[in-house]
């Protein structure tokens, strides 16, 4: 790996020109559309015009931008580690939401630390994201992302507008220690949103790795509610309207509500108003044979 160029090292995966998210750009080649290229220290960076400044001085400063977020957050949220959400330091646009990437399954212990080899989740996500957009797919926006290198591993941070009146499906269904779980009603309503992400993901011909409850995101407009798709550094191309590639997305998104379900405390009125295994199977497009 060279230290005199903007990358973490070559791709030296196979790609596949003529899937529908195509292939991943080069590490060393041209920044993402609408994206500056930046090196601070040893920490490489994409950002948007908006975050060039507040960018590079957070890893000047703090050394990571999750950690100059950490320092100035106006709220933090919870997933795999403490998630900052900071207001916007150059306009009175949206929030930022900075994201630090963790391992998550067998690789838990592993923490934040991630193999250098082939392109950064950062960068990836940072690409995949403008094709979900693209395939007319709703995503938070991203305005940075970076990555610091340390011998073999790496460390990410993912930077995207905050978007409000939005929990996460896992949130919806379970609560959270700052909210309560949603009504009944509003927890059908986001599985059901959830299923028809699915659908529209398997026409489209997208596959997600590590789909569950945590990372997707149900909002709500008016009386529009819709979900959107987060972790899209999971995200790979596959083929259109592929059944199988909807019934794993749905067994995946289950098994995660299970688990959660399984781990989460219990109180003397946990029943009430409780959704029924057979009715999460149906709002999800499940048959009683699915697993």
């Amino acid at each position: 790996m060279r230290d005199n160029d903007t990358s973490l090292g070559g791709d030296h995966t196979s790609r596949q020109d003529d899937h529908r998210l195509g292939p991943e750009a080069p590490p060393d080649g041209p920044p993402s559309r609408g994206f500056k290229r930046i090196k601070v220290g040893k920490g490489r960076i994409l950002a948007r015009t908006e975050a060039v400044s507040w960018s590079s001085q957070a890893v000047a400063e703090h050394g990571s931008l999750y950690q100059a977020a950490l320092a100035s957050a106006s709220r933090t949220l919870y997933g795999r580690g403490p998630v900052p959400v900071v207001a916007n330091p150059e306009s009175a646009g949206p929030p930022w939401l900075v994201r630090r990437y963790y391992r998550g399954g067998l690789m838990r212990a592993f923490g934040d630390r991630f193999l250098r080899a082939g392109r950064p989740r950062s960068f990836s996500e940072v690409e995949n994201s403008a094709r979900i957009v693209e395939m007319g797919f709703v995503t938070p926006r991203i305005v940075a992302a970076a990555v610091y290198p340390s011998g073999a591993i790496y460390r990410a941070d993912l930077v995207t507008e905050f978007v409000p009146r939005a929990r996460t499906l896992a949130d919806l269904l379970f609560g959270n220690p700052s909210e309560g779980r949603a009504s009944q009603e509003a927890r059908r309503e986001a599985l059901a949103c959830a299923d028809t992400l699915i659908t529209r993901l398997s026409k489209a011909g997208v596959r997600h790795k590590d789909l569950n409850a945590g990372n997707v995101l149900i909002a709500r407009e008016a009386q529009h509610v819709h979900a959107i798709l987060l972790d899209l550094d999971q995200c790979r191309p596959g083929r259109p309207n592929d059944l199988m590639n909807a019934k794993r997305l749905r067994r995946r998104l289950a098994r995660s509500i299970r688990k959660l379900d399984s781990v989460r405390p219990r109180s003397d009125h946990d029943d009430e108003g409780n959704l029924t295994n057979d009715e999460m199977r149906r709002l999800l497009g499940l048959d009683s044979k699915t697993s």
